[in-house]
């Protein structure tokens, strides 16, 4: 069974099923070369590499591979990003939420939070997953810090298991959240996020 692409949103963002129509919108918010850092590859070099990752999402959404979104600041009405569900293993109740960037105005913001907690509520309550995991490069300091701010505990490091688009191999740090963290991970996350909208 695959899952359904699936719009998710609150009063402040939207995370929506990614489509051709969506490849302009990526490439604006994904010009900025300081988000591809500590990527495998830049999706957003040009408008037709853009193209290019937008079709290989949409088919490997069809394969059951991928559900990808894109990231709507609704109080702009501008996408600022994309993410996605990936590793999806419906049968032992495991996911994956990746391939997650954000524009750099949108970095630092409540944005990235409120994404994480209308996924994380997806999976666990809707989904009634047992685990979701995160993975970073093991040297993106930032991202690393934003994925244990959402309260994934770190696991460990994958060594050696990607060529990065320079050249360099990367080893990636581990995060998940589980079933049975979800509650306190959920009510903590709420409150983050409404100390800084407020």
């Amino acid at each position: 069974m695959a899952l359904t692409p699936t719009q998710l949103e609150d009063q402040f963002v939207a995370l929506i099923p990614m489509t051709t129509e969506h490849v302009h919108p990526l490439f604006q918010a994904g010009k900025d070369l300081s988000i591809w850092k500590w990527t495998t590859s830049n999706y957003c070099e040009s408008i037709e590499t853009t193209r290019v990752w937008v079709n290989d999402c949409l088919d490997r959404q069809s394969r059951g591979a991928l559900v990808p979104m894109v990231i709507l600041d609704r109080r702009t009405q501008e996408i600022v990003g994309s993410t996605s569900y990936l590793n999806i293993d419906l049968e032992h109740k495991s996911i994956e939420i990746g391939y997650t960037f954000l524009t750099p105005k949108a970095q630092r913001t409540h944005v990235n939070r409120r994404c994480k907690l209308l996924l994380l509520s997806h999976a666990f309550e809707f989904l009634a997953l047992n685990r979701v995991q995160l993975q970073t490069h093991e040297k993106n300091d930032k991202s690393r810090n934003a994925i244990q701010g959402i309260g994934a505990k770190f696991e460990g490091i994958t060594r050696y298991c990607r060529i990065q688009q320079d050249g360099s191999i990367r080893s990636s740090a581990i995060y998940s959240i589980i079933q049975p963290e979800w509650a306190q991970v959920k009510s903590n996350l709420q409150e983050k996020i409404r100390v800084y909208t407020h």
